[in-house]
């Protein structure tokens, strides 16, 4: 079977790593570079332990003013609201305990695999930086604290590792230079990537095998055989060029961009992009041993060799890529109080990237309605590093083999029809 692969981020790589793992003839197209987009500069957690919806009980309308705030750590740009109130309506009412219980257990489902799968890239000779050092999530509050560890007790250790308690002193002890006097959890079991370093390798792994991998071309329309997709039309924005690419089956997994893909078929996919910002110091002037999460300020930071890269802030203002320096500086006032440092080295590159977000804060994988050759895998907002694998392979599955081991009904694509 040849798969058509649109979207060179970490989600469509991994799809094309599996598909043809599984046999399939691939052809990826990337409208960028590979690895250019939302899977350049984000943290690299490979976080089970922390995978849950966005939508979560307790949002009132009180706090989506608070959100209109250009310095809040969740930011909807006023601009933007009348093309998001139908979306914002929808995420407001999946923040209930019902659906926020459904959703951490279907993303823990998604995640049983993820530790095997990564080992499995590694094994099969894909050239990526991966450290297993655990992540440390971080409070001042301890009423918030115990809640995350309850709810890491009801997932069990089987699905999210080893659970530390930390006081005061044995925070210091594990991150000396963290500052703010706060308490903490330690999961064992988390690992992290640079992500950057994991789609170059996955990319050079696939061409390797003889994937074809197209960039610097978009898709700007499909042909149709009936119901089916015969080909998907690419177009080069430096010569002008088109070119039809034929393909049995098309994956789309281009991100947030996902949702005007789908909506040139006639189908809906409410995807948001959900921007994210990092500052990426090299040869920083901090000590750190593992990816750390502040969670009064909302903020967290991810050590590399040779670097140090602190992320955070949501932002919906559109499908854009403008880095406001607003937003940037909410990241240094917080990493100026809690890890001195940081911020100072030999270069500094700011980076801003567009996370796919459902309202129901799960992913959408699987068959588009109606169309029964085409796939989606996008809406993995702060996920996607983590869930990558696990739902490259499912996918993989699916489109090879009728149907995945998985259940990926909470993901289907026509809960949003």
């Amino acid at each position: 079977m040849r798969v058509a692969v649109v979207g060179g981020g970490i989600i469509g790589l991994c799809a094309a790593h599996y598909l043809e793992r599984h046999g399939a003839e691939v052809v990826l197209l990337e409208r960028g570079e590979v690895g250019g987009g939302c899977s350049k500069g984000n943290g690299g957690w490979v976080c089970p332990s922390i995978s849950r919806p966005l939508p979560a009980p307790g949002l009132t309308l009180t706090s989506l003013r608070w959100m209109l705030r250009s310095d809040s750590p969740l930011y909807i740009k006023p601009s933007a609201m009348p093309g998001l109130m139908g979306w914002l309506w929808a995420f407001r009412r999946h923040c209930n305990a019902g659906s926020y219980g459904a959703g951490v257990a279907a993303l823990a489902a998604l995640n049983a695999a993820t530790d095997r799968l990564y080992r499995g890239l590694a094994d099969e000779g894909v050239e990526f930086e991966h450290a297993e050092r655990g992540t440390i999530l971080a409070y001042d509050d301890e009423g918030e604290r115990r809640q995350a560890a309850e709810l890491l007790t009801k997932l069990g250790e089987e699905r999210v590792g080893p659970v530390d308690m930390l006081d005061r002193e044995a925070l210091r002890e594990a991150e000396p230079d963290l500052g703010g006097n706060l308490i903490g959890l330690r999961m064992r079991g988390d690992t992290h990537v640079r992500p950057e370093s994991l789609c170059s390798g996955l990319a050079a792994s696939l061409e390797a095998r003889g994937v074809e991998i197209r960039t610097g071309e978009r898709v700007v329309g499909f042909t149709r055989a009936g119901r089916r997709l015969r080909a998907m039309v690419a177009r080069n924005p430096g010569t002008g060029r088109a070119e039809e690419i034929g393909a049995d089956a098309f994956v789309l997994a281009a991100g947030a961009e996902t949702a005007a893909l789908v909506a040139t078929l006639g189908r809906r996919l409410p995807v948001q992009a959900g921007k994210g910002y990092s500052i990426t110091v090299r040869n920083a002037r901090v000590q750190l041993s593992q990816p750390l999460h502040v969670t009064p300020a909302r903020i967290g930071f991810t050590p590399f060799r040779g670097a140090v890269r602190t992320i955070g802030t949501m932002e919906f203002s559109g499908i854009n890529l403008r880095l406001d320096p607003r937003r940037v500086a909410i990241l240094e006032r917080a990493a100026r109080r809690y890890l001195p440092g940081a911020l100072d080295g030999a270069e500094r590159v700011d980076w801003v990237g567009m996370r796919p977000v459902t309202p129901d804060g799960l992913p959408a994988i699987g068959w588009l309605p109606g169309l029964p050759n085409v796939c989606v895998a996008t809406g993995h907002q702060m996920l996607g590093v983590t869930l990558a694998p696990s739902t490259g392979h499912a996918l993989a599955q699916l489109v090879l083999g009728g149907r995945s081991e998985l259940d990926l009904a909470p993901f289907d694509p026509a809960r949003f029809t």
